[in-house]
């Protein structure tokens, strides 16, 4: 069951590229795709692999995340979301050279889509609706994405990785068993997650410091946070969270730590 459930994450959260072809199959995207146009998001499909209802119905769903996301970062971008949804991963594959279920990149979202396989539709939104405040580090940016669509999108992540009924710390305090801890001063430096055997834990420890500080300090301060932390400056973020929260960061580490063993019992 773990084995299956790396796998799926590997799949949709860290997936790769075939170099060779790089993005040159959206220059022809108007000759190859059906779409249909909402508010903030264009859908592109192939003819016959989706009903127009079953269209609508995505766009609207997608016009939802968009505004609670919008909602939550307190922000009302001008911003065109591009979707294109495949029927499999190898039709995906074939034409777009990158592997995986899911993909994200500038205001693009590349999706596989079917009866058994649907991406929640809040994770590489947040990604995207994020990047036009900042770019921030990756504990601060999954953590959030992880978040959001936990919140938003009833238990997204956790059904994704095979644990339906369970929150992001149960999830975390069971991998932490097998795996240890992983030190959020730590995660701090990463510019990404899903470089390693613990990308498991290290998304919902993301998840897990991102709710603790909403919850703990509310989410004016994180907003605060997400506008000032840089993927380009490692070095001064620690002080930057010291100079926004009014504590040492090994404080407010610790105090998340606290949270977590009380949860715990």
């Amino acid at each position: 069951m773990r084995n299956r459930i790396l796998i799926l994450v590997i799949l949709i959260f860290v997936p790769y590229s075939n170099k060779g072809q790089e993005r040159e199959w959206l220059l022809n995207k108007d000759s190859v795709f059906t779409l249909v146009s909402s508010e903030h998001f264009k859908l592109y499909s192939f003819d016959g692999h989706l009903t127009t209802e079953t269209k609508l119905d995505i766009l609207k769903e997608r016009e939802v995340a968009f505004q609670k996301i919008s909602d939550f970062f307190e922000i009302k971008p001008n911003l065109s979301v591009n979707i294109f949804l495949f029927r499999n991963e190898q039709l995906k594959y074939n034409l777009t050279g990158h592997r995986g279920l899911g993909w994200g990149f500038d205001s693009t979202i590349v999706e596989v889509f079917n009866d058994s396989f649907r991406m929640d539709p809040y994770h590489e939104l947040v990604h995207i609706l994020g990047y036009t405040i900042h770019k921030t580090p990756a504990l601060i940016d999954e953590g959030t994405a992880v978040y959001l669509s936990q919140l938003y999108g009833d238990n997204a992540f956790s059904k994704m990785i095979g644990y339906p009924t369970k929150s992001i710390n149960e999830i975390l305090l069971l991998h932490r068993k097998t795996e240890g801890l992983i030190n959020i001063s730590t995660l701090l430096l990463y510019d990404k997650i899903g470089n390693s055997n613990n990308f498991v834990l290290e998304y919902c420890t993301s998840a897990s410091f991102v709710e603790f500080l909403i919850r703990k300090f509310g989410k004016q301060k994180f907003l605060e946070l997400y506008k000032s932390i840089s993927t380009v400056n490692n070095a001064g973020n620690e002080m930057i969270f010291e100079k926004i929260y009014g504590a040492e960061f090994n404080q407010i580490e610790n105090a998340w730590t606290k949270q977590i063993r009380i949860n715990k019992l």
